[in-house]
């Protein structure tokens, strides 16, 4: 059996020995506000814009340690900090999103999909349960409505235009859904079950190529399959992430309808586990192992340089939707795939001369970049996955200690 403890050790230590404090040290403008998405592998800032997405992913992540961990009252001031920016230079007075301000938050880049704004209901969300201050509440539900009202003109839109190519990206999908999950508990229950039907409709029906039972990076609008490289690229890291999102749709009473929605959740669950293992199989580098980014779904030669690359964040994403899985079906593979991902991530990923983890190895699992922070590494995926994947073995621990042979009744209730 394995040590569910000691892999749950070396996360938690990863997470707060290497990676926390890093962040803490570095990355605030304090001079300006808000965070640097650029870092050295020293921690020095390198000059650049600041993304919003980014800013909210962080913020949000802070706040989630600090309601899911120990409280510490470092991770909740370095939320603040991030909130505070965003609050301020973020959106349009229309709680439309930026995509890209300048270091003292003037607007460089409009917004172009709608990246930005879940992330940033996400944060807002994370800081109202983390202080419980009803204006973060409130601005987390404006934020929402208008992204919920954004995403369908987008839809209206792409159906009245003729003439030109339209494509819809697997991370939006999976981020409203994700979205879905942050604010559920400020939602009435009927239209919180209603639109995470919706988000789950989407993935399943238009992202989801039936045939193959494999999720699509991108699809025409419907569903519609594109045969182009992008059309039949199958994107490792967003693959895992829609599997732990679902899950947590399953795991979640208030999302689920009674009696066939529960029903269908099992058979959900049975059919995104799947996934899991299929894409471990196909995206394992058997030659040096760890997972790579993309995967042809007609297996044909790849046309992009990066798609053997291994980047932290798709090898954590993996791990985190496989303890998932595990505990949902107690299938033996995913615990198998968990361990081999979980040695080779801890062979390679840390740096051992600094702080922080590599973001991202070539093929023979040696560092691409220098350079410790930039929105591509999606860093804070990596510690959200880190210290939930912590939590979940830590569980699968104490229940495997409650279950041994020879274990007494009076010992449990101990």
């Amino acid at each position: 059996m394995s040590d569910f403890l000691k892999l749950a050790t070396d996360y938690q230590n990863a997470l707060i020995r290497q990676i926390i404090p890093f962040w803490l040290k570095n990355s605030r403008d304090e001079r300006c506000g808000g965070y640097f998405d650029y870092l050295s592998a020293l921690g020095e800032v390198i000059e650049g814009d600041k993304t919003i997405a980014t800013q909210a992913q962080q913020t949000a992540v802070f706040a989630w340690l600090y309601k899911h961990t120990d409280n510490q009252s470092a991770y909740l001031e370095h939320a603040r900090h991030g909130g505070a920016f965003l609050r301020q230079f973020a959106q349009e007075p229309s709680f439309n999103g930026y995509a890209e301000v300048d270091r003292r938050g003037r607007p460089v880049t409009p917004s172009v999909n709608r990246m930005g704004d879940c992330y940033m209901v996400i944060a807002y969300a994370n800081l109202h349960r983390a202080t419980d201050e009803s204006d973060l509440a409130t601005l987390a539900m404006q934020t929402f409505d208008a992204l919920c009202q954004r995403r369908n003109e987008s839809r209206d839109e792409q159906q009245r235009i003729s003439g030109f190519r339209q494509v819809r990206h697997l991370g939006e999908a999976v981020a409203f859904l994700q979205v879905v999950l942050a604010i559920h508990p400020l939602l009435e229950a009927e239209r919180a079950r209603e639109l995470a039907e919706e988000a789950r409709h989407e993935l399943l029906h238009e992202f989801l190529d039936r045939r193959t039972d494999t999720l699509r990076e991108f699809v025409l609008p419907g569903g519609a399959f594109l045969n182009t490289p992008e059309g039949r690229r199958q994107h490792v890291g967003l693959t895992f992430r829609t599997v732990s999102a679902l899950l947590d749709v399953c795991a979640e009473p208030d999302l689920t309808k009674s009696g066939t929605g529960r029903a269908a959740n099992r058979k959900l669950i049975t059919q995104v586990t799947t996934w899991a293992l299929q894409v471990c199989e196909r995206a394992w580098d058997k030659s040096a192992g760890g997972l790579i980014q993309y995967i042809d779904l007609k297996d044909q030669p790849s046309v992009f340089p990066d798609a053997t690359q291994k980047w932290a964040w798709v090898q954590l994403e993996a791990i985190l939707a496989l303890a998932k899985s595990y505990r949902q079906t107690q299938q033996p593979a995913c615990l198998t795939w968990l361990e081999r991902i979980h040695k080779s991530v801890f062979q390679h990923f840390p740096d051992l001369k600094h702080a922080a983890w590599h973001v991202a190895l070539d093929q023979k699992n040696q560092p691409l970049v220098s350079a410790k922070a930039m929105p591509e590494a999606e860093s804070f995926a990596c510690m959200r996955a880190m210290a939930e994947t912590a939590e979940i073995l830590r569980n699968l621990s104490a229940n495997a200690d409650r279950t041994k042979p020879g274990r007494t009744t009076a010992d449990t209730a101990r």
